[in-house]
């Protein structure tokens, strides 16, 4: 196996909820519009249910089937912008912490074998380093009118996604995904 591969094959993994149809085109319009502003990278806009997940990515991967009883649709309802004090929580958008989001973390975390982590579910808005965004410069990111305009909406989520984010996020891929069920 190549070592590239190998590293892969034990990686870092997280567990992801995307959300679908007109919403995920509007948060990835506006996170690439932000990315291009501040000089962050594009990604994927997505609520992170698990993260620090290591191990095999096939082995992972094999779990998501662990969480059938757990696919029910999940709504995803923004509370508001926000800014963070770490690299990928720059900027975003707080998620309302509802009992099926938390029942499905829960879940996930019985699955994967997680143990209990603080949780604050978000969108993630701005990835970047802090010294080239300070506080000021991230409330003023935070309070633009695009921001503010998504930061009441709601969202289904529609896929379950495992991704592979070791490196940079550029490397970033999605290993699997499961399709939650229809909110209708």
């Amino acid at each position: 196996m190549a070592e590239a591969e190998e590293r892969e094959q034990e990686g870092a993994f997280a567990l992801w909820l995307i959300p679908g149809g007109a919403p995920l085109g509007r948060l990835q319009q506006l996170i690439e519009a932000l990315a291009r502003e501040t000089g962050g990278p594009v990604f994927t806009p997505h609520l992170t249910l698990l993260g620090g997940l290591r191990g095999d990515g096939d082995a992972l991967a094999a779990k998501l089937g662990d969480l059938v009883d757990a696919r029910r649709p999940v709504e995803l309802r923004a509370c508001g912008p926000a800014t963070g004090s770490a690299y990928h929580q720059c900027v975003l958008l707080d998620v309302a912490l509802t009992e099926p989001l938390a029942a499905l973390r829960r879940a996930a975390e019985a699955a994967f074998g997680a143990s209990e982590s603080p949780f604050r579910p978000h969108v993630s808005l701005v990835y970047g380093d802090l010294r080239e965004l300070p506080a000021q410069r991230r409330r003023a990111l935070a309070a633009d009118p695009r921001v503010l305009a998504l930061g009441q909406e709601g969202w289904w989520a529609e896929r379950l996604e495992l991704w592979s984010v070791a490196g940079e996020t550029e490397r970033w891929r999605c290993v699997a995904g499961v399709a939650l069920a229809s909110p209708c």
